[in-house]
């Protein structure tokens, strides 16, 4: 067997009751981010502290690495004010999708009242305070956020940032729902379903009993990926398994896959953070380019109830180059796709499965006799109402 069962994180995967901290600063101060300098606080208080509620971090970095923690000396003193009415704090706009679901958007969830629906009106709308694009931005080649801040009632232009410090007069600072590979709070699987509501009906859920394949395969450039995943999905593909290509879809149309396909299958990435929008209690296999797995990935597994299994190849090498800053490359790719189509069969089973087979290893059990190479429509004979 080359699939191992992996549960192990790096970092941390701390779910947190209750609700974040919510700081309101009087006369606050934006620090603009410097090239290279990403560590930096973004805002201060009146009294030239740092303020910790706006600071992002790994789990690693806990202690910001950068000392100064009070308004830096070469910035002088700040004598432009924003314009007047309450701002919300939300962070950097990050353009790459897992990184605006995971740092920006989890610094929106007091626009949510405390029945978890959207409390924004037409009457009052906070200026949404932000590093990155404001107004007249081009949001083409990012059509997920102006999509995200609508279902909340909001728009990009809502959203103000300064390329110089300027003094916020009214301005709330939001703790992060979620740091990454750290923490998490359900109030984001809150946010998140809310705007991922509108996409589904109730009885599409689970309407589709098709497996479906997130690949990678026609990606240019991004930070991982198995660089012959094709040859597994071709073999998945030829077995009943839809494959799709997330970048291909819609933000709409991502959320309504996975809330209409009993099981969902990929190498880990940012299209797994559309879990978040889902429904609640979704099945995914998962290829794991590492045995222990990120605890951000955990944490929205935790938040959203995902019934999740991840699994590391054995025999996974990697190099840099070919435009992604690491390339694997999987062990017998064949074997890989008939496990997988195994797993898909016993999904609803699977963890106790792996389990009774190796309850301290964490990995399945070389003893157990290897999988057939071809399955012959094992899915259409296994999975009612496929094919």
């Amino acid at each position: 067997m080359i699939l191992q069962r992996s549960e192990a994180v790096y970092g941390h995967a701390e779910v947190r009751q209750g609700r974040p901290a919510l700081r309101l600063v009087e006369d606050a101060r934006y620090l603009v981010r410097t090239p290279g300098c990403d560590r930096i606080p973004v805002i201060f208080d009146a009294d030239g502290r740092m303020v910790a509620e706006s600071l992002d971090h790994h789990s690693s970095e806990r202690t910001p690495t950068w000392q100064a923690t009070e308004w830096p000396v070469d910035q002088g003193p700040v004598t432009e004010a924003a314009p007047a009415g309450p701002h919300l704090y939300i962070g950097a706009i990050h353009p790459h999708y897992g990184h605006f679901v995971i740092n920006t958007l989890a610094r929106l969830w007091p626009l949510l009242d405390h029945s978890g629906e959207a409390s924004v009106d037409g009457a009052v709308r906070p200026t949404l305070l932000c590093h990155g694009p404001g107004l007249g931005a081009d949001w083409s080649a990012t059509p997920f956020i102006p999509e995200i801040l609508g279902r909340l009632g909001l728009s990009v232009m809502d959203l103000a940032s300064f390329g110089h410090p300027v003094r916020i007069p009214t301005l709330l600072v939001p703790q992060a729902a979620l740091q990454q590979d750290d923490y998490a709070f359900p109030v984001l699987a809150d946010l998140c379903g809310r705007i991922g509501r509108g996409y589904y009906a109730p009885d599409e859920v689970d309407a589709d009993p098709q497996p479906v394949y997130l690949s990678k395969t026609r990606l240019t450039a991004g930070v991982r990926r198995f660089a012959n995943e094709a040859a597994v999905t071709a073999i998945l593909e030829r077995e009943g398994v839809r494959i799709v290509h997330p970048e291909l879809l819609s933000f709409p149309e991502q959320v309504r896959l996975f809330a209409r396909h009993r099981v969902v299958l990929g190498a880990n990435g940012s299209a797994f953070h559309t879990l978040l929008f889902a429904p609640p209690g979704r099945r995914v296999i998962v290829l794991s380019d590492r045995l222990k797995l990120g605890g951000t990935y955990r944490l929205i597994d935790l938040i959203t109830r995902t019934r999740a299994h991840y699994y590391y190849p054995v025999g996974t090498t990697s190099h840099a180059g070919n435009g992604f800053t690491v390339d694997f490359t999987l062990p017998e790719p064949e074997t890989v796709a008939a496990e997988l189509l195994d797993k898909i069969a016993r999904i609803d089973t699977l963890r106790e499965d792996d389990m009774r087979t190796d309850p301290g290893a964490w990995h399945l059990s070389p003893a157990i006799p290897p999988l057939p190479r071809r399955h012959g429509g094992l899915l259409a004979r296994l999975l009612p109402g496929l094919g």
